[in-house]
């Protein structure tokens, strides 16, 4: 089974075969569901028929997994478009432009020092990011990190990551934003903003992540992306704190971004190592949008949706069952 960590899932150790029976598992469903079409008919009854922005939200990249962040890239930019920061932008601010195909934005939470190779490989292709770092993390060891918090009373959580796992170094920040991606904020202390409803606590994660981003950047700092990413990983308090503070806000449950439609907190694909490539490929294509359906809708009543584009109507109205 895996492990829930408010909202985020990552798989526990498993016996052998049990492993490979639920990877057997997705990779049928993959098959079944493409060759059934339900990507086009969730895009039709989720969307409107309607194309838009898919996020995809990766960790740690050790080589294995800069790998597989290869991988997904370039099975993207083989058959659709890929994104910048900039066009996100253009979602927030009611200025997205309909190119009749999805495009993908790249994106990475945590700022873990392995990062950098990826932002190094994505800008010789071409292709900018946002990295989304704990900035309390920047030049500092798992464990420093961790009695840095102690010494303000605060228990904070620590990224899933190799036991001998660093945050980026300050210099490494830099030269990713020289790279051209763009570098914003993550929970200061990685806690779950779901559980925090006294103002203190909800400024010491989202008001001093968003300060010592630009403090580290020497640039404003107006995107921040929500530890764990589910509705359950964000209470009243700091939803309120979030629209009030920051104007570009990043969920992490699965979905299409499309405007006047989808919540005002953009959606992203959590990218999973122990799923199969077809079902990670799937799942990119909008073929599972339906089983997370819910979590939008949820964050369409709690924040609203994205602006429309070019007076189009505001909605959301699927039409089918969301199990």
């Amino acid at each position: 089974m895996d492990r829930m960590v408010r909202g985020e899932v990552r798989p526990l150790a498993r016996s052998g075969n049990a492993s490979v029976i639920t990877r057997l598992e997705r990779w049928a469903a993959a098959h079944w569901w493409r060759a059934s079409g339900r990507a086009t008919r969730d895009r039709d009854q989720l969307y409107g028929g309607a194309h838009g922005l898919r996020i995809v939200c990766f960790h740690e990249t050790l080589p294995e997994e800069l790998r597989q962040v290869k991988r997904v890239v370039d099975f993207w930019r083989a058959r659709f478009a890929m994104a910048a920061p900039a066009e996100a932008d253009e979602l927030f601010e009611g200025r997205w432009r309909d190119t009749r195909v999805d495009r993908m934005l790249i994106t990475f939470d945590d700022g873990l020092s392995s990062n950098h190779e990826a932002a190094k490989w994505l800008a010789e292709i071409g292709i900018s990011a946002i990295f989304f770092v704990v900035p309390s993390l920047v030049d500092r060891t798992i464990g420093e990190y961790l009695r840095y918090h102690e010494r303000y009373g605060v228990s904070a959580h620590t990224p899933l990551s190799a036991p001998d796992a660093r945050g980026l170094s300050a210099s490494q920040v830099r030269e990713i934003l020289a790279m051209g991606h763009r570098v914003a904020a993550h929970n200061f202390a990685h806690r779950d903003l779901g559980r925090l409803h006294d103002p203190d606590s909800i400024r010491y994660e989202i008001g001093n992540a968003i300060d010592s981003v630009a403090e580290l950047t020497g640039r404003e700092c107006r995107d921040f992306a929500i530890g764990f990413g589910q509705p359950e990983n964000l209470s009243d308090e700091a939803t309120a704190y979030l629209r009030e503070k920051c104007p570009r806000v990043y969920a992490c449950h699965r979905g299409l971004n499309v405007p006047g439609r989808t919540p005002r907190f953009l959606l992203r694909h959590a990218f999973d190592p122990d799923h199969p490539m077809a079902f990670t490929r799937l799942c990119l294509e909008g073929g599972a949008d339906r089983h997370l359906a819910g979590r939008a809708q949820e964050m369409v009543r709690r924040v609203g949706v994205l602006p429309p584009a070019d007076g189009a109507a505001t909605t959301w109205a699927p039409q089918l069952s969301l199990r």
